[in-house]
């Protein structure tokens, strides 16, 4: 039920497009060697953030999305873990989709303009029935997360030419791309889509129950005792968005201010209430201190980009 609001945000934020797609094929590393660096700043450090955001960030956001519902599990909120949730298969759905990690996102490199829709929401929606024709498999915890995503994304990257080979053969068996006769020969060569949900899924359960097992496996419908670890108060204290243009909000309890700093560690100003504004600051990497009344609970790098 939840699973468009993603899509719906996009409207009013403008930092919410740039996360449901990564044209992975412009970055040379991946062209040479298959891959790219797995954080979001060592790509920055290596091209910019403009190009970066630009190229599209689904990879970090799913990450981002991840690390949110753990704070929300170790929390108890479980009305936002539920809309966490939903975001996170939102963007592990668009990792799953060949045309949104890619620059030839709708085939106008190709002369195939629209093959985007006509695949994602045409057929996929004459054909839904079929798409869940599959069965379930065991669910682990991931170890490495950011691996973990940018390796789903690799996977899924070859169905690229698999779609825009289908829609040739389509068009050309039809003689348009419009018809019935098109879309039931775009689907038989493109059975692959079933795997491709089939694997969403499983991403998603995964990591779902990964967020769930490092945030110390709370019951469902449980509330925080009062007497929590010093360690789970600190894994508490969270902020967001990040990268951020210039608005940091924290979440927490018991947080008394905030500073940040430069890389070269030099103080930028102090903050006592969950509300930071750095939009003044230069674009660039700083670091969020942020203290409660025993001292350092948290300490994080962001990236300033607006």
């Amino acid at each position: 039920m939840n699973g468009s609001v993603a899509d719906n945000r996009k409207s009013s934020d403008p930092n919410e497009s740039p996360k449901h797609y990564i044209d992975i094929d412009n970055y040379s590393e991946f062209i040479s060697m298959g891959r790219i660096a797995s954080t979001y700043d060592s790509v920055v450090v290596r091209h910019g953030s403009s190009f970066v955001v630009s190229n599209g960030t689904l990879p970090w956001a799913t990450l981002n999305t991840y690390d949110s519902l753990k704070v929300a599990f170790q929390q108890r909120k479980w009305h936002k873990a539920m809309l966490l949730a939903s975001d996170l298969g939102h963007y592990v759905a668009d990792g799953h989709m060949p045309l949104h990690i890619t620059a030839n996102y709708d085939g106008g490199l190709t002369n195939q303009s629209g093959i985007h829709s006509r695949y994602e929401s045409n057929m996929v929606g004459t054909y839904s029935s079929s798409l869940s024709n599959y069965a379930g498999s065991t669910v682990n915890q991931i170890t490495n997360k950011n691996k973990y995503v940018l390796n789903y994304i690799y996977s899924n990257y070859p169905y690229v030419d698999s779609v825009l080979k289908a829609d040739t053969y389509a068009k050309n068996l039809a003689g348009n791309n419009t018809s019935t006769q098109y879309y039931t020969a775009l689907w038989s060569k493109t059975r692959f889509t079933t795997t491709l949900f089939k694997n969403a899924s499983h991403s998603l359960a995964e990591l779902i129950y990964t967020a769930w097992v490092e945030a110390g496996s709370p019951a469902f419908g449980s509330t925080v005792i009062s007497s929590i670890p010093t360690a789970l108060a600190e894994n508490n204290i969270s902020f967001y968005p990040n990268p951020t243009n210039g608005i940091i909000k924290l979440i927490g309890d018991d947080i008394l201010k905030a500073e940040i700093k430069n890389i070269s560690g030099i103080s930028l100003g102090l903050f006592y209430d969950n509300h930071i504004d750095i939009s003044s600051l230069p674009n660039g990497i700083y670091f969020v201190s942020i203290y409660g009344k025993n001292g350092l609970l948290k300490k994080e790098k962001v990236l300033l980009n607006k």
